[in-house]
């Protein structure tokens, strides 16, 4: 019973998906927002007619750019000031002497490598996401939204089973 249940859940979420695919042949127009969001990014929001996207795309892509930016910086005046300190000269000082010993400057460049490495997923993740949006916009550019569309949950009592919930969905 449980086994012919699931069986037709299935047929009936299958056949609803395939009948929403078939509907507007947005596969092809998912596939081109994703492919123009991978290259440029942004573009997939404004082939989806989602302009107002872009510019949260460009902006979340330009704050962890940003900040894998400063981060490399710093990374890179520490690893400089330890090679200072240790290359036996002592003539040449370091900016951070005074301000930082030797262990607090290899705790900082440790720190700070780390907040490197979380920037640079930040960038891929914010790479990664617009292109998935751009990717499921697709599928939604020519989804019906019409008033037509009808929604109900009501309660469902069976012979013999408990109380459940019966969800309809209808449309033309």
């Amino acid at each position: 019973m449980a086994k012919t249940l699931k069986f037709f859940w299935f047929a009936a979420i299958l056949g609803t998906s395939l009948r929403l695919c078939a509907q507007g042949g947005s596969e092809a127009q998912a596939r081109k927002a994703a492919l123009a969001s991978a290259v440029i990014p942004g573009a997939g929001q404004i082939a989806n007619h989602q302009a107002w996207k872009a510019p949260i795309a460009w902006g979340i892509m330009a704050g962890s750019g940003y900040f894998l930016y400063t981060n490399q910086s710093t990374l890179n005046r520490l690893n400089t000031a330890i090679d200072i300190r240790f290359d036996n000269d002592p003539t040449t000082t370091d900016e951070f002497v005074g301000r930082f010993t030797d262990n607090q400057l290899f705790t900082l460049k440790n720190e700070t490598r780390r907040s490197r490495d979380y920037a640079i997923l930040g960038v891929g993740a914010a790479y990664l996401f617009q292109v998935l949006d751009a990717y499921s916009s697709g599928f939604l550019v020519h989804f019906d939204v019409s008033p037509t569309l009808v929604g109900s949950i009501s309660p469902c009592a069976q012979a013999n089973a408990p109380w459940g919930a019966k969800i309809q969905l209808t449309w033309p």
